[in-house]
């Protein structure tokens, strides 16, 4: 039996709360997209969010609307995910590479510092794989420097900052409900705005640009005299998709805590093993752990190992610096090189029995570490 690093899978629980949505005809939009977007804005201080087709469009809105455009540089972690920072070139800006420190595995604030310039427009943090780091010092950073802070916790969802609701730092934030997410909506994203008038300009763009109350008439035709003045993308989420993450929303917190209690236990288990560390949690964090981090310096050879042994585990990410794509300058990033080498994911999610967990323990101490 392979142990799943993620469970993707829909039980019938879940579909059937799209039975209804078949019947009425209302696939691509419907109520479940409001409703989503209240919900969530709930669990960020009251904030609005603007329900998007995916998570790369919802950032690409989120730098659209912070002011970012062309030749603009944006501070965003190397070590990160294709699908957050090519956003950063789909509006023509370009990246700043900043660091991480390995032993947390999150970003590092006083490299923040020495990455802006006059020319940066924004700051992007990604919170790496539901790990949070001092937030509160970023947002203070930005705000002395006059830039927006645009949160990438894309599988960060239910994560707090001494208490205090992650995606509700930034001027942005983005939540993704892809199926590997902890909101299952097979794909999708929200993206929680600063103020309203901030949501309302993205509600326009991830349509076009059209401003749906006014673009047609009172016959339902297009009104031609009505100007779409800022063109945008075909990226609103589904009635199907936000009806799926909306019934995600109704277990989440016992799905968090069991992912927290699952690296709680695996960690304890391992503690005294020889040539591993987990990813400690930042003093002031409550992470959700969307995978148990760990270092090895054997970790290619461990990898291998749980492999053999049926155990999915992952080096997660490939730091996107190494691509010319980008077009931006190589700067020297040792956190960034040592998670590159040494990190490996392992898993810890709601789905994993007692049984699971101990194959997972057992598998690690079969692998040789220390020679």
């Amino acid at each position: 039996m392979t142990t799943l690093l993620f469970d993707c899978h829909l039980d019938e629980t879940v579909t059937g709360a799209l039975d209804p949505i078949w019947r009425s005809g209302r696939l691509a939009s419907g109520a479940s997209v409001s409703l989503l977007e209240a919900r969530l804005g709930a669990l960020v201080g009251e904030r609005p969010v603007v329900a998007i087709s995916d998570m790369t469009h919802a950032l690409c809105l989120a730098l659209r609307v912070a002011g970012v455009g062309p030749g603009d540089e944006v501070v965003t972690l190397a070590f990160n995910c294709m699908s957050s920072n090519s956003a950063i070139t789909m509006v023509g800006a370009v990246p700043v590479w900043v660091d991480v420190d390995p032993e947390t595995a999150s970003i590092d604030v006083d490299d923040v510092r020495a990455c802006i310039t006059p020319r940066t427009r924004a700051v992007v943090v990604y919170h790496l794989a539901g790990y949070i780091g001092d937030i509160a010092a970023l947002r203070t950073l930005c705000d002395e420097a006059g830039l927006p802070l645009v949160e990438d916790a894309n599988n960060a969802l239910g994560a707090e900052w001494r208490g205090k609701p992650i995606g509700s730092f930034g001027d942005y934030a983005v939540f993704s409900f892809y199926a590997n997410r902890q909101l299952n909506g097979i794909e999708g994203a929200a993206l929680v705005c600063r103020d309203e008038e901030a949501a309302e300009r993205a509600r326009r763009l991830r349509r076009f640009g059209i401003d749906v109350a006014r673009f047609r008439d009172a016959n339902g035709e297009i009104d031609a005299a009505v100007d779409v003045s800022e063109i945008g993308y075909s990226a609103i989420l589904p009635n199907v998709n936000a009806t799926l993450a909306c019934r995600a929303m109704d277990d989440l917190t016992a799905r968090i805590d069991r992912n927290r209690a699952n690296v709680a236990y695996l960690a304890a288990a391992l503690a005294d093993q020889p040539g591993l560390q987990f990813i400690r949690e930042h003093e002031g964090a409550r992470g959700v752990f969307w995978v148990a981090l760990v270092r090895s310096a054997a970790r290619d050879r461990l990898m291998t190992g749980l492999k053999a042994r049926d155990v999915n585990c992952s080096k997660l990410h490939q730091r996107n610096d190494v691509y010319s794509g980008f077009g931006a300058r190589q700067r020297e990033l040792p956190g960034t090189t040592i998670l590159q080498h040494e990190m490996l994911a392992l898993p810890s999610g709601w789905w994993l029995s007692r049984d699971d967990l101990e194959r997972i323990i057992e598998a690690v101490r079969s692998v040789e570490l220390d020679r």
